[in-house]
């Protein structure tokens, strides 16, 4: 096996496993979301019931309350800081080791010495397996070969294999999430615009009757509010705003670097390569912050 075959068996497996911690935050995140948005309505509902319905308000307040109790123990336990900084480090981790691939696979500097090549780029591994040391527990198997060269690579196969890939990816993932963010603020504009109509109502209108419960509508409008605020943070904690300003940006600057002279490779790779870095390390801050 190659060094630079060694380096893509690793970065895959990093890959992979930043991958799998990060489904699991966004499942946990989801999970919060839904189980305090249904807790906030149960709660208000059961505050609704009449007395006389002793057995179904205790069992729907007994609902929000398990509800909104998971929706704690998932935050902390799924969503606390050490499992946010464990799944960037793996994802650094993983972006570092492509990082030196590329560089090595193209004879970029400090590659461009073959007699020196493989020492730099075992010194540098040997950096970057210290600082993975500590999540060696959390590693599991690659899926794939992962996205690292595994021989070496000309002007053309870098472009498209990273340069133009990469920025494909940023433009995609831009795109994406600014869908998932424009959705999500519709619906907390809508849930606002509804807490405001009940607010006035409420002045003006006898409690209605919902489902056979006399309904305060300003207990109504307090829910959706906090619904609202459960939007906006979900969106908050996904950093929507961030990734689609920066991965747009990133794409820009990349095609910028692209559209213009690629000789001599090696101060072309590495401006590439420094974009990505870049962006990365903005990535990093922004997440652990």
């Amino acid at each position: 096996m190659t060094i630079l075959e060694s380096v893509a068996d690793s970065q895959a497996k990093w890959s992979t496993t930043a991958n799998a911690m990060k489904s699991t935050i966004d499942r946990a995140r989801w999970c919060v979301f839904a189980l305090s948005s249904l807790g906030a309505v149960l709660a208000a509902v059961a505050s609704q019931m009449q007395e006389g319905n002793a057995n179904p308000r205790t069992f729907v307040a007994i609902t929000a309350a398990i509800c909104l109790a998971f929706a704690t123990f998932f935050t902390h336990r799924l969503l606390g800081p050490e499992r946010i900084a464990a799944w960037v480090r793996a994802r650094a981790i993983s972006e570092r080791l492509k990082r030196e691939a590329y560089r090595y696979a193209t004879k970029a500097a400090p590659y461009d010495d073959p007699a020196k090549a493989d020492v730099v780029l075992g010194a540098e591994l040997l950096k970057i397996d210290e600082d993975a040391k500590e999540l060696l527990e959390q590693q599991i198997p690659a899926k794939d070969q992962g996205s690292s060269p595994r021989v070496s690579l000309g002007i053309d196969e870098y472009l498209a294999k990273r340069a133009n890939k990469q920025i494909a990816y940023y433009e995609g993932r831009a795109k994406e999430y600014q869908s998932r963010a424009w959705r999500l603020r519709s619906l907390e504009l809508v849930l606002a615009a509804a807490a405001t109509l009940l607010t006035a109502l409420a002045s003006v209108v006898a409690k209605p009757i919902i489902l056979g419960i006399h309904f305060d509508l300003a207990a109504l409008t307090a829910v959706l509010t906090t619904l609202g605020g459960a939007v906006i943070a979900h969106i908050e904690a996904e950093r929507y705003s961030f990734l689609v300003v920066t991965y747009r940006a990133t794409a820009l600057q990349l095609q910028r670097r692209v559209d213009g002279a690629k000789e001599p490779l090696s101060d072309f790779v590495n401006d590439c390569e420094n974009i990505l870095a870049a962006e990365n390390a903005s990535w990093i801050a922004k997440q652990t912050k």
